[in-house]
C-alpha cells in the first residue's frame, strides 16, 4: 500500500513518468504507422529518439536544480506538462494516421495547435538571429 501513495497523480515521480509514458506511446504509434505505410526510416527514428532524450533531459536537470537550489519543483514540472501536451498531440496524429478517428473539433485543435507550435518556433528563432545582428 506504501507504493500507491508514491504514485499518485501529484507526487513527484510522475514529473518524470508520465512523460516517459507519453513517449513510449508516441514511438510505438509512430513506429505502426511507420510499419503500416511503409515509410520507414531509421534516420528519422533516430533523430526522434534523441530529441526524447534530450527533453527527458530537460525534466532531470530541472529536477536536480530543484533539489541543489532548494527551490520548488515548478520548472520541472512546467517542461513535464509542455513535453505531456506535445507527446499527447503527436500520439493523436499518429492514430489519426492509423485510422482511429478523432473527432473533428479535436482534429482542428490539434492542426491549429502544430500549426501555432511551428510559428512560434519560426518567430522565436527569427527573434533570436536578430539579437545577434545586433
Amino acid at each position: 500500500m506504501e507504493i500507491m501513495k508514491e504514485l499518485h497523480l501529484q507526487s513527484k515521480v510522475w514529473i518524470l513518468l508520465l512523460p516517459c509514458i507519453c513517449m513510449s506511446f508516441d514511438i510505438i504509434t509512430g513506429l505502426l504507422y511507420a510499419w503500416i505505410s511503409e515509410t520507414f526510416q531509421s534516420a528519422r527514428m533516430r533523430a526522434g529518439l534523441a530529441k526524447k532524450v534530450g527533453e527527458l533531459s530537460y525534466i532531470i536537470l530541472g529536477c536536480v536544480a530543484a533539489y541543489a537550489l532548494g527551490i520548488p519543483l515548478y520548472i520541472a514540472m512546467a517542461i513535464s506538462v509542455y513535453i505531456d501536451f506535445m507527446e499527447m498531440m503527436s500520439i493523436m496524429e499518429n492514430c489519426d494516421h492509423l485510422g482511429v478517428p478523432l473527432p473533428g473539433f479535436v482534429r482542428r485543435v490539434v492542426n491549429n495547435v502544430n500549426q501555432s507550435l511551428q510559428e512560434d518556433d519560426l518567430a522565436e528563432l527569427i527573434k533570436k538571429a536578430e539579437e545577434i545582428k545586433k
